[in-house]
């Protein structure tokens, strides 16, 4: 059950996130035209057991407290793997080299540090982003070993992977994904509708002319959604797909905190905003919060209206409803 004053600060996150980052967008779709020599259209089209099934790897922190990553890892699975950015790195390091990878945030500073940051350094001052969420531990550590561990682990593997692009990427990320030998695929993420006026993805396809894909707001939704509607797998499960946090965990831990705060203010920042689900695989307690809730609902909505099915194999956190079935990974793959 939520309240009022929580609908409507999960109303509003569509315009804040279009606000905050309307300039980048658009100003990045334009200056990586230079790069796209290929777009998702071009992708070789799937046939046998690729084409049955696959399993997309998100970054929520169930990867890190279950053990979904090593049951993949340990197994004889010959469908698709599919990571986003924030996982690739961590499948690597349990021996896992995806088919595929999703990137999707235009943000200048972070999202390079999934791939390894040449400019981690500079990037990381006065940036608690990483060492304040409850996401992979080794990222918590800002250490310049760790980074340049990553640095060369994805060199070595990046040619043995699709990177799929979003054309409104940072530059940092483009130049990053190019050194380390990518073969790229481009596309356009759909930020609003296009038959409206004024539409910033109607603006930005003018410019690069890309096939558009939905994205629910997040990478992990998009990489899904990739999977279900662009590859036209038959069965897609997700791991990492949390869209919420252990009870015990404090809330000034949770990954939008900071912006929360500011919005709503320290002295009413109440349990309100951080409403619990319990987990119909696990029965254990999870919250979540106003824009992981919003997830949450545009993903349920895209199996809704397309009678898709989701087998979420995450083994924990708030997404489950209609058509999303919670099964063991194991007994998935």
């Amino acid at each position: 059950m939520t309240t009022e004053s929580f609908s409507k600060v999960v109303s509003s996150i569509t315009d804040i996130g279009s606000d905050w980052h309307k300039a980048d967008i658009v100003y990045n779709n334009i200056k990586n035209i230079k790069f796209m020599r290929n777009n998702v259209d071009n992708l070789q089209e799937l046939s046998g057991l690729k084409r049955n099934s696959a399993v997309v790897v998100s970054a929520g922190p169930s990867l890190h407290y279950s053990n979904t990553l090593e049951t993949l890892a340990g197994s004889d699975y010959k469908g698709n793997i599919i990571a986003i950015d924030g996982s690739y790195v961590k499948c690597l390091k349990a021996g896992i080299v995806p088919d595929y990878m999703l990137t999707l945030d235009p943000h200048p500073t972070r999202i390079v540090r999934w791939f390894g940051d040449p400019d981690f350094e500079e990037n990381m001052e006065n940036d608690d982003y990483f060492s304040r969420q409850d996401l992979d531990i080794d990222f918590r550590d800002n250490s310049i070993r760790q980074n340049q561990e990553n640095i060369e682990l994805v060199n070595k593997y990046a040619d043995q992977t699709k990177l799929i692009i979003a054309s409104t990427s940072p530059s940092n990320v483009v130049k990053r994904a190019n050194a380390a030998g990518f073969d790229m695929y481009w596309w356009l993420p759909l930020v609003d509708d296009p038959d409206q006026e004024g539409s910033l993805t109607r603006e930005m396809y003018q410019s690069s002319k890309l096939p558009a894909m939905n994205t629910g707001g997040n990478v992990g939704t998009a990489a899904w959604v990739f999977a279900q509607f662009w590859l036209n797998i038959d069965k897609v499960a997700v791991i990492g797909m949390d869209l919420g946090y252990k009870k015990n965990l404090p809330y000034n831990m949770t990954q939008t905190y900071p912006e929360l705060s500011a919005m709503i203010g320290d002295e009413d920042l109440s349990s309100d905003y951080f409403p619990e689900f319990k987990n119909p695989l696990t029965g254990e307690v999870f919250y979540t919060d106003p824009t992981y809730f919003w997830y949450r609902q545009n993903i349920l909505d895209m199996i809704s209206n397309t009678d898709s099915i989701l087998y979420n194999c995450t083994e924990g956190g708030v997404l489950f409803g209609d058509n999303v079935k919670c099964i063991k990974l194991i007994d998935f793959l």
